[in-house]
């Protein structure tokens, strides 16, 4: 049985992930910045609020609500195209955000960066896009399970990153909270 080889899973995997991580911090920019209407915002915030208490109660269900979209992400082939189109939406959210409290859209895009746990989610999300685009590739090439062996690891590495991301975007929420009850 060969040996697994980290050093070579990271060199091979990372740059991909770079790179697709790159491209959905992008697509999230062109979703923050799509012109809308301050009613659509209004519309998308109050659908999005309604949501929102279930999805940040505890890390728990930030980390289930951004591992359930990452395992679409990996899916071959589509999970790029459902990847594209869950950080655009993200992004719409966002900006959305920024039209009703009259926020910036940079500012709004900055924060979840500035304070790390939206580069680890992204980040997260860029091995699933890449581990999708690595099991499309390995299907053309009839190597589908060779690669489907390294889908466990990838998994892994997004799950870690995910779980550190959630903890770090809870504890943030935690805080901010109580900055404004106080």
């Amino acid at each position: 049985m060969k040996r697994f080889n980290v050093r070579g899973f990271v060199s091979s995997r990372l740059p991909a992930a770079a790179i697709s991580t790159a491209i959905l911090i992008a697509l999230l920019a062109v979703g923050a910045l799509t012109p809308m209407s301050r009613g659509d915002a209004e519309a998308i915030v109050n659908q999005f609020d309604n949501l929102l208490p279930t999805l940040i109660a505890t890390p728990a269900g930030i980390f289930f609500n951004n591992l359930a979209a990452s395992l679409l992400m990996m899916i071959p082939a589509a999970g790029m195209a459902l990847a594209a189109f869950i950080v655009y939406n993200t992004g719409m959210v966002i900006g959305a955000y920024s039209i009703v409290s009259n926020t910036p859209v940079a500012l709004s895009l900055l924060i979840p960066f500035l304070t790390i746990y939206g580069f680890i989610e992204m980040l997260a999300y860029g091995f699933a896009v890449s581990q999708s685009f690595f099991l499309t590739s390995s299907a053309v090439k009839r190597t589908f399970r060779k690669e489907l062996s390294i889908l466990p690891i990838s998994i892994a590495a997004g799950v870690g990153l995910l779980f550190i991301g959630a903890v770090l975007e809870w504890i943030l929420i935690v805080f901010l909270q109580g900055m404004l009850t106080a």
